[in-house]
């Protein structure tokens, strides 16, 4: 789990515990020490949007490399990557807003 994510489910675990999340309550429960810049960012950033610790089905993109060459992935296949990473959600935004309508 990387260090973001980790502030975004324990976050959403305390307001399923029905408390304020605080960066003292998140820093109180992390695995490792982070620091504080890093902890207030991910905090604001779960604050604008809570179902960001909801992403266990969502795939793990790591920066990948040629196994050959060491060069890093061209702008084309990060495109790719992120096409295919975001393709469910906006399927699942156009079917909630199927439902509103």
């Amino acid at each position: 789990m990387n260090q973001n994510h980790e502030i975004y489910q324990i976050a959403a675990a305390l307001a399923a515990e029905h408390k304020t999340p605080s960066v003292a309550l998140i820093k109180a429960r992390l695995s490792q020490s982070l620091p504080l810049a890093q902890i207030i960012k991910g905090l604001q950033i779960w604050q604008s949007n809570p179902a960001i610790a909801d992403t266990s089905t969502a795939p793990d993109i790591k920066p990948k490399t040629d196994k050959t060459t060491g060069d890093v992935l061209t702008k084309a296949e990060v495109e790719q990557l992120i096409s295919q990473a975001i393709a469910p959600l906006v399927a699942e935004i156009h079917l909630l807003k199927a439902r509103l309508k």
